[in-house]
């Protein structure tokens, strides 16, 4: 791991985890333990990552750590594997899909609403604490004109 190629590639994985996660540097480096600093300079390849941010990623965010040192397999590993069923997460969506539907104006095909669900519930474990902010009204909104534009 120590070769300039090996944390070039690494490090460019690194932010597509982040990147996929849709986080800024500074909440992904605070939900992983690492100051600013230093995540921005994992990412960019200049100081090598740490086992405990390693181990972090698989325990908060579900990173494969093969995935992440050697780019083989996917990026996630099975969520069904990794978490388990959190039933206020999984109430909190539910609300949160009854209010798009009910500004929609009409329910969700039955398997638009799964999906959706499934989706929500999927972030918001990922997300764990900051979650709060993908049920907001505001990205609802977002939500419900996006699923009537593409119905």
């Amino acid at each position: 791991m120590s070769s300039a190629t090996d944390r070039t590639g690494y490090s460019h994985r690194l932010a597509l985890v982040r990147e996929h996660l849709e986080l800024s540097q500074e909440k992904m480096a605070g939900r992983l333990g690492a100051s600013l600093r230093a995540y921005a300079n994992y990412e960019r390849g200049e100081r090598a990552i740490p086992i405990e941010l390693v181990r972090a990623l698989y325990e908060k965010c579900a990173v494969d750590p093969v995935w992440l040192l050697t780019g083989e397999g996917g990026m996630l590993l099975d969520r069904d594997v990794r978490f388990r069923l959190d039933q206020r997460t999984l109430e909190a969506v539910v609300a949160t899909v009854e209010r798009i539907e009910k500004r929609l104006g009409s329910p969700l095909v039955t398997k638009r609403k799964a999906r959706l669900t499934g989706l929500l519930y999927e972030q918001c474990q990922l997300l764990g604490e900051d979650a709060g902010g993908l049920l907001s009204d505001v990205r609802i909104d977002r939500l419900a004109r996006s699923t009537r534009s593409s119905r």
